[in-house]
């Protein structure tokens, strides 16, 4: 029989297909408890105003009101809704805790500072309108220029100029003042990115509910269960014991549920009432109260030597937190480690100034921070590859870290990394050499570019980072595998059946997969970071081992051979010299269950896994035609070559490849969270305000793998949940320079900014 894989590379279907296809699936909207309430949130109409006085008396009195809240029935102690506040000591810190639970003053268009329970929707909503809230308005200060003037009021106390902390790169090297005079040359440009919104199908959701005994039942969409019970328990001054989080089905997420949403609010109604509160946003709500990416304003300098490598390089900049901290510090941290962590060189250094405005809050979105800095960086590449007059390939090629050397944070040494691979392939399938060349004439020009990127499989270092899995097998000879990754969309539970029934020598039909109960799972620190294939699959191959040890022992007893000269394929166990002998695994497991000479065994096991750190690398390239008498951009063809180590399921990476790659195209040409800059108002609260790409802007999409199976890795995989999007809109944005000759340094790259480029150089 031979010892290849059998089930790890195989393009199988998602194991929640078919529910999903049929309506089937449960997400928390369709959950009806018994006796339960409808919970809604009052929220500020304006975006920056001292609350006064709140009058709840005619509310209270409303026939089918459980419960109205204002600040004084809900926690008084400050916190973060960012769940993952776990980092180590440095080079991160713990983000600040800025908010409450409802506000003591409105700092956007949107803060919370009152809610209501009630039997149905109906009475909730008339009772939020017989609230009266007196709001006494302070000068809304809507940009990061209006937030930091000189006298402008104070968002939060305790900033001064709102400026709410400044993240520094922690790994500086080398004098880079010196290396920037000594080098050949020079390039500096500002950039600016957007406010990204998720875009998740699924509408925030949540409900709560206090047993008989005290204890709290969370029902929610979360990324991070274990860190959010963790957080709850703080909030509510809760025994952890005392409080279970289930995750039911998720209609998308892409990094949203990383912070709490409805939860807290949820919980304190839940908490006065005595009775299950379910509080669902509106859409309009959904896009106001709950987090976007943070926008980036970022000055990128590059000095290089005629010799082509870099001498020097440097960032500088402002993010936007919007009215509350969250998980700035973190983005920005990720973001300066990507930018200094992609290149060679010897002198490096940057920071970024964290201010608050008076808008909404702004969080960790997909590519998390490193999509907003490589928009930055793989720009300055190509502006420095055309001062020295190389190709941006070649620039690339000579200039990129490669195994062995300095990763992010640089004292991790990079494992593995075919990104010269990728960037040739790349070139080669798209026939760059050829079609950077061509002549830019016509009102429709045509232009191709690139970017590479990398990023990770975990957040080794830098926060806490483990998962646990355990792993038995059932009398039937199948496996029940429970863990604790959010399943978001990303057909995460299929890749670690696939991981537990290749290492068990199973039929993936008899892996059973168990998860999304605190109650049930071990603790996992959750989907984010790109790490649920790399360290939860990991921790499954650990468990698995543990079991197929077991197994075997138990089949060598049986066939009276030692366990080393076993094998197990198929859900038979053999010996590999003589493959007709064997026994199936459901006999060995019901002859140690059922066993009657007191040698009773349940084969199982759980392992915790605590990885390294092997980053997944990318190199996209992106053709555009370019109308430049309207500005409308169009993408071609986008082509992305990855490093993965290995592909568990062929089919799910190259769904995520795609997926992510539309989201770099919003990233990119559409997306745009807009605000009326007088009264602070969301313009685009809704899908019918903020574009999203449709299926008519899906270009020609062309994935390749290269395929070199890492050793720290499941079955040699790494990381690639958020790579795909990240060098979408640098490559999209060289694409659109190669054709025009102008380049694009905000995003979104709209038609207007296209003209308004090209009017600047003359061409307008």
């Amino acid at each position: 029989m031979s010892e290849e894989l059998s089930v790890v590379g195989r393009r199988l279907p998602r194991p929640d297909a078919a529910l999903k296809a049929t309506g089937a699936a449960q997400f928390t909207a369709d959950i009806r408890l018994p006796g339960m309430l409808v919970g809604k949130v009052l929220r500020s109409p304006y975006p920056h105003a001292r609350i006064v006085r709140i009058d709840t008396s005619a509310a209270e009195k409303l026939p089918g009101v459980a419960a109205v809240l204002t600040r004084d029935d809900v926690p008084e102690k400050s916190f973060t809704v960012f769940t993952f506040d776990l980092f180590t000591p440095w080079p991160f810190r713990p983000e600040l805790k800025d908010q409450h639970v409802l506000s003591e003053k409105a700092r956007f268009i949107g803060d919370p500072v009152a809610a209501v329970a009630a039997v149905d929707e109906a009475t909730a909503e008339t009772a939020l309108a017989l609230i009266k809230v007196d709001y006494e308005p302070i000068k809304p200060l809507i940009s990061v220029s209006e937030a930091t003037k000189e006298g402008s009021p104070r968002i939060h106390d305790h900033a001064e100029r709102n400026a709410a902390d400044r993240s520094i790169y922690a790994f500086p090297v080398g004098n880079v003042e010196k290396a920037m005079q000594e080098a050949d040359h020079i390039v500096e440009q500002t950039f600016s990115t957007t406010r990204q919104r998720h875009g998740q199908l699924e509408p925030t959701t949540c409900i709560a509910h206090f047993g008989s005994d005290g204890r709290l039942t969370v029902w929610s969409a979360c990324q991070t269960m274990h860190a959010a019970k963790r957080k709850i328990a703080e909030l509510f001054d809760l025994p952890p014991g005392m409080v279970r989080w289930i995750t039911p089905h998720i209609g998308g997420n892409f990094g949203q549920k990383l912070s709490l949403t409805a939860e807290p609010i949820c919980i304190a109604l839940a908490k006065k009432t005595g009775r299950p509160v379910k509080l669902q946003y509106s859409r309009e709500e959904d896009f106001i109260a709950t987090e976007s990416r943070q926008p980036f304003v970022m000055t990128g300098k590059m000095g290089v030597r005629k010799d082509g490598t870099i001498a020097a390089l440097h960032a500088r900049g402002v993010l936007d937190a919007g009215a509350y901290f969250t998980q700035s510090r973190a983005s920005a941290t990720v973001g300066l480690g990507k930018f200094f962590g992609l290149y060679r060189c010897a002198h490096m250094a940057g920071e970024a100034e964290i201010v608050y405005t008076n808008t909404p809050v702004c969080g960790g979105m997909r590519g998390y921070g490193d999509a907003e800095m490589m928009f930055v960086l793989e720009q300055l590449v190509d502006m420095a590859a055309e001062k020295l007059g190389m190709d941006p390939v070649d620039f690339r090629l000579q200039n990129i870290r490669r195994a062995g050397e300095p990763s992010d944070p640089p004292y991790i040494l990079i494992e593995h990394s075919a990104l010269d691979k990728c960037i040739k392939r790349g070139a080669q399938m798209i026939g760059w050499r050829e079609k950077r060349v061509l002549p830019k004439q016509g009102v429709v020009r045509r232009g191709i570019g690139m970017a590479c990127n990398t990023h990770v499989s975990g957040a080794q270092s830098g926060l806490l980072e483990f998962s646990t899995a355990f792993v038995k097998l059932n009398a039937d000879g199948s496996a029940t595998v429970t863990v604790s990754p959010c399943e978001m969309g990303q057909g995460i539970l299929g890749v670690l059946a696939q991981i537990a029934a290749e290492e068990l020598g199973l039929r993936i039909e008899n892996v059973n997969m168990v998860t999304g109960d605190t109650d049930v799972t071990g603790f996992d620190v959750g989907s984010h970071a790109s790490r649920s294939t790399y360290v939860t699959g990991g921790a499954v191959v650990q468990a698995a081992r543990q079991v197929k040890g077991q197994l075997l022992e138990g089949a060598a007893k049986a066939l009276g051979v030692a366990a080393d000269t076993l094998a197990v394929r198929d859900g038979r166990v053999y010996v590999r010299d003589a493959p007709e002998k064997g026994i199936s695994v459901a006999e060995v497991t019901r002859n140690v269950t059922y066993n009657f000479k007191g040698e009773n065994l349940n084969i199982a096991g759980k392992a915790a896994n605590l990885p390294q750190k092997s980053p997944p690398f990318q190199a996209a390239f992106a053709e555009v035609e370019v109308d430049t008498e309207t500005g409308q951009v169009k993408v071609l063809k986008v082509l992305v070559v990855a490093d993965i180590g290995r592909a568990i399921n062929p089919m799910t990476v190259e769904g995520q490849f795609q997926g992510g790659i539309m989201q770099g195209i919003g990233f990119a040409l559409l997306e745009d969270f807009i605000f009326d800059p007088a009264s602070g108002l969301v313009i685009t609260d809704n899908f019918d305000g903020y574009r999203l790409p449709t299926v008519g802007d899906v270009p020609d999409i062309e994935v390749a793998l290269v395929e070199e199976p890492v050793a720290s890795g499941p079955f040699g995989a790494k990381g690639l949940g958020e790579l795909s999007i990240i060098g979408i809109a640098p490559a999209i944005a060289n694409a659109i320079y190669n054709a025009i000759g102008v380049r694009l340094t905000e995003l979104p790259m709209t038609p207007e900014r296209v003209l308004n480029a090209l009017s600047g150089k003359g061409k307008g």
